[in-house]
């Protein structure tokens, strides 16, 4: 089961990174939740350079496949309340510019699809 976690938690760093970059301009308060979501997730520390080595090699055209993928993987590893936690950390990333991209609008559009809310 611990394995289970884990791999849900990088899932959503993942997702998080990915709505981060894609309006092409990472904001420091993004990099705010995501450094929130990382002590919550994460209070051991770990290695998450991979991950952030992956992202950074997907082709933007890609996210919306990348996150349908990820939103599945998530969904198959989490309960409906670890679900309804993550969007409020993935809701305050896409806010935390004040500035609602239309990339980021569409991405988000798509976890809520994929996961029927």
């Amino acid at each position: 089961m611990h394995k289970a976690n884990f791999n849900k938690d990088i899932t959503g760093y993942e997702l998080l990174l990915i709505f981060a970059e894609s309006d092409g301009d990472f904001d420091p308060r993004e990099g705010n939740v995501i450094v929130d979501f990382i002590q919550k997730k994460f209070p051991l520390g770990g290695n998450l350079d991979a991950v952030v080595e992956h992202v950074s090699r997907i082709p933007k055209e890609d996210y919306l496949n990348r996150v349908e993928e990820l939103a599945a993987d998530f969904y198959a590893e989490s309960t409906e309340e670890e679900r309804k936690e993550f969007l409020h950390f993935a809701l305050d990333l896409v806010k935390a510019d004040e500035h609602l991209a239309k990339e980021e609008n569409l991405l988000i559009s798509k976890l809520f699809v994929a996961w029927d809310i």
